[in-house]
């Protein structure tokens, strides 16, 4: 199984998404998260068949289970990685260890923690943060093609496309 363990701020939000929206009436989750970045990150799930297991503290808000519903009208279904007080680098490390079936793995992040050892850090696919001011640029389709170059395509659709 390959995973993408993904944040949320910063990663499917963006300034410009924020900008956008400021004068319009849209209220829900469609206030704090951006679809469009929702559509791209479904390419990679398409081009890779990774699962998503969640790390941003949105695991454990009120707005997780409305996340969860909006990804889900996407198709994306999610877990979460368990919480140790904040420590998103040993919140990654104990999800793996305790599913084994893990082969691959990216960590999709506006951020590098502390928690984060070398190996961690090697796995990171760093969305821009506009140098740690507000959300940045979110995730963007040149994200999604180095994660798709890390993970490897599906072979079933390798095959396919052959």
């Amino acid at each position: 199984m390959k995973v993408i363990f993904l944040d949320v701020d910063g990663v499917l939000n963006s300034d410009e998404y924020f900008d956008k929206i400021k004068n319009l009436n849209i209220d829900g989750i469609q206030s704090e998260i951006d679809v469009e970045k929702i559509k791209l990150l479904n390419i990679a799930i398409n081009e890779t068949k990774v699962k998503i297991v969640l790390t941003s503290s949105w695991r454990y808000t009120r707005n997780a289970q409305e996340l969860r519903k909006l990804l889900s009208e996407y198709g994306i279904s999610t877990d979460s990685t368990p919480f140790i007080q904040n420590e998103r680098g040993l919140e990654i490390k104990q999800y793996l260890y305790e599913h084994p079936d893990v082969e691959d793995f990216v960590i999709v992040d506006d951020e590098i923690f502390d928690s984060y050892n070398d190996e961690l850090v090697k796995k990171l696919v760093k969305i821009s943060n506009g140098n740690g001011h507000n959300f940045g640029e979110g995730l963007l389709p040149k994200d999604i093609d180095e994660i798709i170059k890390r993970l490897g395509r599906n072979k079933e659709k390798e095959e396919i496309e052959r």
